[in-house]
């Protein structure tokens, strides 16, 4: 799936070598210069319906891909990773902890805090990992399922979260030509609403088109018929998940 996202692989790749070489010194200097690079392009970040702060969020990408695409590991460029991406170190550390069986002192420790945002940032950054194919998908759900666990309170925008997370996936099984027709599109769809134990928050068409069209930049026309069903009358956005 890596061939749907050469334009955000681009722009980091250009953002990180500017970092590398000095001309970009902090983090708020590389938010700013990936939203350029981003709307030079006419690229958008990953994301569902939010666009809330999406450029800082969207650093996770340019972080997977430096860490796991290019290699530059935080023993070799520490200076890189402390001045641009010190909340992807400690979001990417807090989920293996979490998924080896730790608790949130996993989180506190790692963040100095535990909030809404941080545990957001946690899941963002290993649904980006998985996304672009950097990370097993299993490994997702054991994180989600763990999240999920430790904090009830925020169950339900876990489960939107997972609703995201879902209608991205199927988004991109659609242009890259997985899913061919409705019937393969409904059967994905619950097939991973049932691997994220999320049964009752099943993506609308509506959701994946957003992502298809308008984050994925593919053409809708060519999937309404075949694949997508018409027009669902909208729902309340914030109902679709948390991106």
């Amino acid at each position: 799936m890596k061939h749907l996202h050469g334009g955000r692989i681009e722009a980091s790749l250009t953002l990180i070598s500017e970092i590398v070489k000095g001309s970009i010194v902090d983090r708020e200097g590389a938010v700013r210069r990936l939203e350029e690079l981003y709307n030079t392009s006419g690229i958008e970040p990953i994301r569902g319906w939010t666009k809330v702060n999406i450029f800082d969020k969207e650093m996770c990408t340019v972080y997977v891909i430096a860490r796991y695409g290019l290699g530059l590991s935080p023993d070799e460029y520490p200076d890189l990773y402390k001045r641009v991406f010190s909340l992807e170190e400690k979001a990417e550390r807090a989920a293996e902890r979490l998924k080896k069986g730790e608790g949130l002192e996993s989180i506190e420790e790692e963040f100095g805090s535990i909030d809404e945002n941080t545990v957001f940032r946690i899941a963002r950054l290993a649904a980006t990992s998985t996304l672009l194919g950097f990370q097993h998908e299993d490994e997702l759900v054991r994180l989600l399922n763990r999240l999920e666990e430790l904090l009830p309170n925020l169950s339900h925008k876990i489960n939107g979260f997972k609703r995201f997370y879902i209608a991205f996936r199927v988004a991109q099984a659609i242009a890259g030509g997985d899913v061919r027709n409705r019937l393969e599109k409904e059967t994905l769809k619950h097939a991973l609403s049932m691997k994220f134990n999320a049964i009752r928050v099943v993506p609308s068409d509506e959701f994946i088109r957003e992502i298809l069209v308008n984050v994925l930049k593919v053409d809708g026309d060519r999937y309404l018929k075949n694949i997508l069903s018409a027009k669902e009358q909208e729902r309340p956005r914030k109902a679709e998940g948390r991106s």
